[in-house]
């Protein structure tokens, strides 16, 4: 029975540490987002730059809401890599919300 205990608490321990924690509600974070961006690009990425956009406009945002703009540069290392797709990045409560490819820029 002590080792079933011990086995539970390890487990328990590793999923907290490869998901997070369930009571922590950080918000994403811009490592994140280039790390979800990356994945979702084809082809070798070197690097993924993202940027938090900030627009003055009458009838601003949300501030639950943010946008990102992500550049990818793709190539067989990162002295020959070109620009890759961009993407626009919304991220809602805290979460990614979606990722959408959008114009090179």
């Amino acid at each position: 029975m002590l080792l079933v205990l011990i086995a539970a608490a390890a487990v328990g321990i590793v999923a907290a540490l490869a998901f997070g924690s369930p009571f922590a509600d950080e918000p994403v974070t811009k490592k994140q987002i280039e790390a979800r961006v990356t994945k979702r690009t084809r082809g070798d990425v070197q690097l993924t730059l993202c940027n938090e956009e900030v627009k003055p406009s009458a009838t601003p945002q949300p501030k639950n809401v943010r946008t990102w703009t992500c550049d990818t540069y793709i190539g067989p290392n990162k002295a020959e890599a070109q620009n890759g797709p961009s993407y626009a990045v919304t991220v809602k409560d805290g979460d990614i919300a979606s990722i959408r490819r959008v114009p090179v820029h």
